[in-house]
């Protein structure tokens, strides 16, 4: 088994369910870890491999795309990472929200999902 990763992806989005949220959006931290076999002793070609700029934009997208909940936006990137890879054997991908809309917290919120094919 071999796994791609992203790490500490940056994105300004507009998630979430206070309308301040929808207003001025948070910064969101998104890592992915996607793992497959590999076909082959040695891999020497992207054909043989998954792409990990193919995953950044499939994360980019989603977003991108203003959602109440946090858990939407997470399996809804699994959902479609998996559609364009269905070689992937398992995912795993967190989301973390810089600075939650919650009085008096210090620190931030988030989600992960991992799901094994």
């Amino acid at each position: 088994m071999i796994s791609v990763h992203l790490h500490d992806l940056h994105f300004h989005s507009f998630h979430g369910i206070h309308a301040e949220e929808k207003i001025l959006g948070n910064d969101y931290v998104v890592n992915l870890s996607a793992a497959f076999p590999e076909a082959f002793e040695v891999i020497y070609s992207i054909h043989d491999t998954v792409n990990y700029a193919d995953l950044y934009n499939i994360i980019r997208e989603r977003m991108n795309m203003p959602t109440p909940l946090l858990e939407t936006v997470i399996m809804e990137i699994g959902d479609e990472i998996h559609r364009e890879f269905p070689e992937l054997r398992s995912i795993n991908i967190s989301i973390k929200k810089l600075q939650p809309p919650i009085e008096g917290i210090i620190g931030s919120a988030g989600v992960s999902w991992q799901k094994e094919f």
